[in-house]
């Protein structure tokens, strides 16, 4: 479990941030830059070092997490960050994998996007997760 000092661990006064992890640079930017303009807070991370460290500094409203992560266990992933933020955040999966179904339920996941998909498609589960389902 990641750590972090009180010094720069996460303030109530931030806005609660999607984290977005999936190795792809292309995919992580084109996610950020969707949400950011529809003026939500977004951080990024490639890996579960990332996204733990990202976890530790902010609060997250929501967890964006493409399944099929080289040499990472997404539902690991997706376990240690609901435990750095002390509870549950809705996750939103996203993959090319044809088993997303199987593998969104094993993360706990409220819904899941298989790429390429639509902005807007992408746009809508994220407001469906940050507002409860």
């Amino acid at each position: 479990m990641a750590t972090s000092h009180p010094s720069h661990r996460r303030s109530g006064a931030d806005p609660a941030a999607v984290l977005v992890v999936d190795d792809d640079p292309q995919v992580r930017e084109m996610i950020r830059f969707a949400l950011e303009g529809e003026g939500l807070t977004v951080e990024t991370a490639a890996d579960r070092r990332g996204a733990l460290e990202r976890a530790a500094r902010r609060r997250l409203g929501l967890l964006i997490l493409d399944i099929t992560l080289p040499g990472d266990d997404s539902t690991e992933i997706a376990v240690a960050v609901r435990a750095e933020q002390h509870g549950a955040v809705p996750v939103l999966v996203v993959t090319a994998d044809g088993h997303a179904r199987e593998k969104a339920e094993r993360v706990g996941a409220y819904a899941y996007l298989v790429k390429p998909f639509e902005i807007d498609d992408l746009v809508a589960a994220v407001r469906r997760g940050l507002a409860g389902h």
